[in-house]
């Protein structure tokens, strides 16, 4: 085999793999776009070393040349086929914005459209002084009421405030402390690091059936085993696609529980230590609140709109109980939500059940309905 066959070949796959990487990495600096080409050109040279090392050894030159050859068609075969697939999936998912882990390439292209306050939170900035005159309503939660995949102006929260302030009873401002993952002992911390001190007038609870979960729940949960890097699913909508099908086999396979039947486990026994610690996080939070004389109003959201086989709105239905006994105004959003159940319009995007633009404004609505008279009596 001749050497330049050999050279071309070595070429070829090197320049295959650099555009692999440039595919499946965000470069956020000419510094790290140098520095990963280096590292790849270094890789590939120390690999091809060692091949031609090995096979000349044991079976002489010829042989190697032909293992690079053959190596070198392999990488580039690869590497095409991925890069053919990876701008393939970007342009039939070109109408996903979010994913529902928030670690995907469809999340992180959507957060950098996301700004925060100067407390973390997707929310306008904030002055010492609340204005004269203003009612507010600070709304607690996670990533329902952030607004996972959809724009600031759809969440219900924003939507509120402008129907409010339509009704010409004077200025509003309801305020969005909410984040992704946040749980009840989470929005205990938001109360004391920033909501107490915006001063509101009424504060509406946004939750969610995982909301029972404490720091060992969290911690124990079952994980399925992680086989593509965090840096793959990032940058690709290949690797990611990947992940989410691995992750679902791991499920059915039963290698691991999925995460209701684990909530189920913990939490069906209403004396049970986790639903106990649920229960005190939840009596803490009123008990704040109280000592404040800030009134509180509770918005229930439950997977069942796009999961019919949900086995955890017992929660629910002990919030409702919860809200009962404390007489505190409530709403439940199945009602609203399970009509348009399965709908992809209900969700933030096909791989993404949060709620969308369209459920945000049925919630909206009923939010107004409910909380009218309450809000209107400043």
């Amino acid at each position: 085999m001749k050497p330049k066959v050999q050279l071309a070949a070595t070429v070829l796959a090197c320049l295959s793999v650099i555009l692999f990487v440039f595919t499946f990495y965000d470069f956020a600096s000419p510094d790290r776009f140098f520095s990963v080409l280096a590292m790849v050109v270094y890789l590939l040279a120390l690999h091809y070393m060692a091949l031609w090392f090995l096979v000349s050894r044991r079976s002489g030159a010829l042989r190697a040349r032909i293992a690079v050859v053959n190596v070198s068609l392999l990488i580039v075969t690869v590497a095409v086929l991925s890069v053919g697939a990876e701008v393939f999936l970007r342009f039939m998912y070109r109408d996903v914005t979010t994913t529902a882990d928030n670690l995907s390439y469809f999340s992180k292209q959507w957060l950098k459209t996301v700004r925060y306050n100067r407390w973390g939170f997707r929310e306008r900035e904030l002055g010492p002084v609340r204005p004269p005159r203003t009612y507010r309503i600070a709304v607690i939660g996670d990533s329902l009421a952030y607004g996972q995949g959809i724009a600031e102006s759809e969440r219900f929260s924003n939507l509120v405030e402008k129907r409010l302030n339509e009704t010409g009873k004077g200025r509003y401002e309801v305020l969005n402390f909410a984040l992704p993952g946040a749980e009840t002992v989470d929005e205990l911390a938001f109360l004391s690091r920033a909501v107490l001190l915006a001063r509101p007038d009424f504060i509406l609870l946004q939750w969610y059936t995982n909301d029972v979960q404490g720091p060992d729940d969290k911690s124990q949960a079952p994980e399925p085993l992680t086989l593509i890097p965090a840096v793959l699913r990032k940058n690709s909508v290949l690797f990611y696609l990947i992940h989410r099908q691995l992750d679902s086999l791991q499920t059915r396979l039963g290698l691991v529980e999925d995460s209701g039947s684990y909530r189920v486990a913990r939490f069906n026994d209403p004396n049970s230590p986790s639903s106990l610690a649920a229960a005190e996080s939840m009596n803490l939070f009123i008990g704040i609140t109280g000592k404040f004389d800030i009134p509180v109003g509770l918005v229930l959201f439950s997977e069942s709109y796009f999961d019919p086989d949900t086995k955890l709105d017992f929660l629910l239905e002990r919030m409702l109980q919860f809200c009962q006994a404390r007489k505190l105004r409530c709403l439940d959003t199945r009602p609203i939500l399970l009509p348009h159940q399965g709908d992809i319009k209900l969700m933030a995007s096909r791989l993404d059940p949060h709620p969308s633009a369209l459920a945000n404004r049925l919630v909206a609505d009923r939010l107004m309905e409910t909380f009218r008279d309450v809000w209107l009596a400043r």
